[in-house]
């Protein structure tokens, strides 16, 4: 009896050491196919030769410069980049001046030195860009993450902002993406480094209605631009870093007039936001709202031309 229970927990330790062996190699595996990427082959792939590079107070911002006309500030949703603004570039360069770039711990930008992630230091990114541009003053466009910057730099710096528009911006409470509103563990940061490519199809389409928007060349694009070196970890420490303090000041600050744009069917910031922001906003010049039926949280995606024809139409108005 003895030698038969010593024979079953050798087998059983061996087992034991054979899983733990190969749930080891899948981790190693998954490590290395989706291990940091160089910024300069990020550079080649997605950077283009208008690509413009700008050393901010230690980042090294990417952005670029394109049409003609007032200047107008173009700032991207959490995870995506300045090229989600392509349509709207495409539409609006006849009539302004567009200036995009990559958020921190985003595309081709990667993460910000200091470490600090929260709109004051967006904002004196912003402040650095338009500067070295010699731009005294601009509208701004922000989406999501980009939004809650672009409300940040308007009601922080006023004299430098015409108008703005708010295209599902983030800020208030009640979002539905509860990421952004519990804390993260130290160790979450790692398990960015283990999720593989076909993860982020399903990651991509949950904030937007129609999910074949979303294509596998997208989320190609996407997947290496979050294994850009440094940016993975950078990210934890942005949604660490989450905000969730009452805005209701910042907004009363805001003096610019102000077009606030909403998906109806937004799955993360829910369209309550829309008149939250416009209520707020009392200061404001004048305030409109663009409900969209039908559309969730990434309006320049979902409806790109349409979005870009009301913004001129805002931006133009007397």
């Amino acid at each position: 009896m003895a030698r038969w229970i010593y024979r079953i927990l050798r087998w059983l330790g061996i087992a034991i050491a054979a899983l733990a062996g190969l749930l080891l190699l899948g981790l190693l595996f998954l490590w290395w196919t989706n291990r940091d990427l160089p910024a300069a082959q990020l550079d080649q792939l997605y950077g283009g030769s208008d690509l413009r590079r700008l050393n901010v107070d230690g980042v090294d911002l990417a952005y670029r410069v394109q049409g003609e006309g007032p200047p107008l500030v173009l700032i991207h949703s959490h995870f995506y980049t300045m090229r989600q603004w392509q349509p709207w570039v495409d539409e609006l360069a006849g009539d302004f001046t567009l200036i995009r770039f990559d958020l921190t711990s985003h595309g081709l930008t990667g993460p910000d030195p200091s470490g600090d992630y929260s709109r004051k230091r967006g904002a004196q990114l912003l402040n650095g860009l338009l500067d070295h541009l010699g731009i005294e003053h601009a509208s701004i466009a922000g989406s999501s993450t980009g939004g809650g910057l672009a409300w940040y730099f308007a009601a922080h710096f006023p004299e430098r902002v015409d108008r703005l528009i708010l295209l599902n911006a983030a800020g208030l409470p009640g979002a539905t993406n509860k990421w952004m509103e519990m804390a993260l563990p130290d160790w979450f940061g790692y398990v960015l480094y283990l999720l593989p490519e076909g993860l982020f199809k399903a990651f991509l389409q949950a904030p937007v209605v129609d999910k074949s928007l979303i294509t596998d060349e997208q989320v190609r694009e996407f997947h290496l631009m979050y294994r850009r070196e440094g940016n993975r970890m950078a990210e934890f420490e942005r949604m660490r870093a989450w905000d969730r303090r009452d805005i209701s000041e910042d907004l009363a600050m805001i003096r610019a007039p102000t077009l606030v744009m909403w998906g109806e069917q937004n799955p993360q910031l829910p369209v309550s936001h829309a008149s939250g922001f416009a209520t707020r906003l009392i200061n404001a010049e004048r305030v409109q709202q663009r409900i969209y039926p039908g559309i969730g949280h990434i309006i320049p995606l979902e409806i790109p031309v349409q979005s870009a024809r009301d913004a001129r139409d805002f931006l133009q108005e007397p």
